[in-house]
């Protein structure tokens, strides 16, 4: 048997199951409790590619005949490296265990710092999400490599490209910029109902709307990013909530309509699923609209910030 072998990892781009902001998350089973041995190696690792690591949390919890499941929790600017970086130190441990002359250690060392250089952002775009930090505005880097400040018709796009070229950063549209209504519905059967129902409500307020039922994390940023979007209703799939985090940093409101069907692939357990669903409440400061009549979903009473209110399966 292996020293370590990975049971889970992934790269959270947004706030997640496990913290409020992008990190990585690796599940290990080790033969022993390597947790020292693993917090070293990754931060010598980060050292070498010059990967900066915050919040680096090592926890080790003892099986049967001397063997623990580790887990290993950091933020760092890029999480995709920062994951790749955890699969170079568990095959470093295999390699080692095996006493592999053939291992290189060097070479995907320098594979992951080149990803890291390239993965990193331009100084100037470094310097506008610091300053929409100081400013209270959610920004993001989307997939098409645009810097995205702010939220639909309130919020502004820059190509990274151009900010790479750039001598200073641009001027953004400071005092415009923000974030429009913004619903996150959670659940399985009776998002896509939910969705509906929030969408022909706030578009009744004479806004226009821009609604998904089964939004991927893709799917959503780019909604985020629609300049003509006044409103936003979102359906989040929660395969993706456990993947990769939710896709934004705030909401105007949480509504979690349901546990219903199979586990996703993506949970390990029932809890991880609940606590998927309930990422969003954590982001509203309203009380969060849950379905009480869903026993399934009363465990994240307790930890709803602002309350609950009892969502309904159908119009009173």
């Amino acid at each position: 048997m292996p020293p370590m072998q990975i049971i889970r990892l992934r790269a959270y781009a947004g706030p997640n199951i496990l913290g409020p902001v992008a990190g990585v998350w690796l599940l290990v089973h080790c033969d022993q409790d390597r947790s020292t041995e693993l917090r070293g190696a990754i931060k010598d690792a980060a050292q070498a590619i010059g990967l900066v690591l915050a919040r680096l949390e090592v926890d080790a919890r003892p099986l049967e005949q001397g063997a623990a499941l580790v887990s290993v929790l950091f933020s760092c600017e890029v999480p995709t490296v920062g994951a790749a970086l955890c699969e170079y130190v568990v095959a470093c441990a295999t390699a080692k265990a095996n006493a592999d002359a053939t291992w290189d250690r060097e070479a995907p060392l320098a594979k992951l710092q080149r990803q890291r250089r390239s993965a990193s952002l331009p100084m100037a775009a470094v310097q506008l999400m610091a300053e929409a930090l100081q400013r209270g505005l959610p920004s993001f880097v989307s997939s098409s490599g645009h810097l995205q400040l702010g939220y639909g018709a309130r919020g502004w796009q820059c190509d990274l490209a151009e900010l790479g070229e750039a001598q200073s950063p641009p001027t953004p549209p400071w005092e415009h910029l923000g974030s429009v209504p913004l619903v996150l519905v959670t659940g399985a059967h009776e998002r896509t109902a939910a969705v509906q129902r929030l969408a022909a409500d706030t578009a009744a307020l004479g806004v226009r709307v821009h609604t998904m039922a089964d939004a991927s994390f893709a799917l959503a940023r780019e909604a985020l990013a629609d300049p003509q979007a006044e409103a936003l209703v979102l359906g989040l799939e929660t395969n993706d909530i456990l993947r990769y985090g939710l896709p934004c940093d705030r909401c105007d409101l949480a509504v979690i309509t349901d546990r219903a069907g199979p586990r996703p692939d993506e949970a390990t357990d029932d809890d991880e699923w609940v606590r998927a669903l309930g990422i969003p409440m954590l982001l509203s400061a309203q009380p969060v609209r849950l379905k009480l009549s869903d026993a399934r979903l009363l465990p994240l009473v307790p930890y709803a910030p602002n309350g609950v209110v009892d969502w309904p399966s159908h119009r009173t």
